[in-house]
């Protein structure tokens, strides 16, 4: 839903959590990931893409609920653009 209320606008979201690790690198990953769907990658690697923010900052998602979360979300939402292409 966010992603959606702020689409094309340029200013920055701020998103911080209690420890800036969990919830966060939830946040992060998941933006990061639609946004390229967004922008019309055909293939996304959410686990490469988990690695690769975890190099900037160790430790990003911090439970296998929260990357759980995110596989849940890219799923759903990606079922939500496909019938939107269908209708």
């Amino acid at each position: 839903k966010v992603n959606r209320c702020f689409r094309g606008q340029s200013s920055p979201i701020i998103v911080h959590c209690n420890d800036g690790i969990g919830r966060t690198g939830t946040y992060i990953l998941l933006d990061i990931v639609l946004n390229r769907i967004y922008k019309g990658a055909r293939e996304i690697n959410i686990a490469a893409t988990l690695e690769h923010i975890r190099d900037q900052r160790p430790q990003m998602v911090k439970t296998k609920d929260q990357l759980q979360f995110v596989f849940v979300a890219v799923a759903e939402e990606v079922t939500y653009l496909i019938k939107a292409i269908r209708q």
